[in-house]
């Protein structure tokens, strides 16, 4: 059967012993064998079909399409960190921001190209190719910054630094989204492994479910100032440097 949504098959709680080198590049594989399948889930979302017919789980994803509408102006710079196929990057372009999409599979990245020129918006999205602990740009180079379903797949050890790498791009009085769901007591534990299906196979993938303010917190720490906002599903947060 074709897997054309998110499946998670098993959960297991992350054990002190485990390769965490081998399981995050497994979380790289799964992006990269999952590309086409997200291009048909985000066209779900428009359709409200399939998991969107859960009229509480399309508010999540409709939530954070509210918000950063409100947050970007146009003609700002804007950095959409794990871009993936580029529907948050399209829908920025298409509100007037420039942007750099950046991801570190390249499966959904050449499907974000493919975005930009289908919605006509190729002179506002770049893409490139890079680890959200190390980007390739200047201190100070973006107004805003997006992290759509990226801060769980960040192994929790490493978040303040992946945070202030994040801060370290953004203009003073910049801005930050960040999006992903959120601990509800979810069968594995808050640091767990995640066994998800694809069309080409099973895969691995780290994952971290935050509280709410504990999430909050490393935002403020890392970044600046935050408030939050959760819907059934998803955990959304919003800061501003300085």
């Amino acid at each position: 059967m074709s897997v054309t949504k998110p499946t998670i098959t098993k959960r297991k709680k992350l054990e002190e012993n485990v390769n965490l080198c081998t399981l995050l590049e497994s979380t790289k594989r799964y992006y990269n064998a999952f590309t086409e399948s997200y291009i048909t889930f985000y066209e779900s979302w428009a359709k409200a079909e399939d998991a969107f017919s859960d009229t509480e789980y399309k508010k999540g994803y409709d939530t954070v399409a509210k918000i950063l509408t409100r947050m970007v102006n146009p003609n700002e710079t804007v950095i959409d960190i794990g871009c993936g196929v580029g529907v948050w990057s399209a829908l920025l372009a298409e509100h007037g921001a420039h942007v750099i999409s950046v991801d570190y599979a390249l499966n959904p990245l050449e499907r974000c190209k493919e975005r930009a020129r289908a919605v006509k918006m190729e002179s506002r999205i770049s893409t490139v190719l890079a680890d959200g602990f190390h980007l390739p740009f200047r201190d100070h180079t973006f107004d805003g910054a997006v992290l759509n379903w990226v801060i769980a797949h960040i192994v929790k050890s490493q978040n303040l630094k992946f945070m202030k790498e994040v801060s370290r791009v953004i203009k003073e009085k910049g801005w930050l989204v960040v999006s992903d769901s959120y601990w509800r007591g979810q069968k594995g534990g808050k640091e767990q492994i995640q066994v998800r299906d694809t069309n080409k196979g099973s895969y691995e993938l780290y994952k971290y479910y935050y509280e709410p303010e504990e999430l909050c917190d490393l935002i403020t720490e890392g970044f600046g100032n935050c408030y939050v906002e959760t819907t059934t599903y998803e955990l959304i947060c919003v800061a501003r440097k300085g």
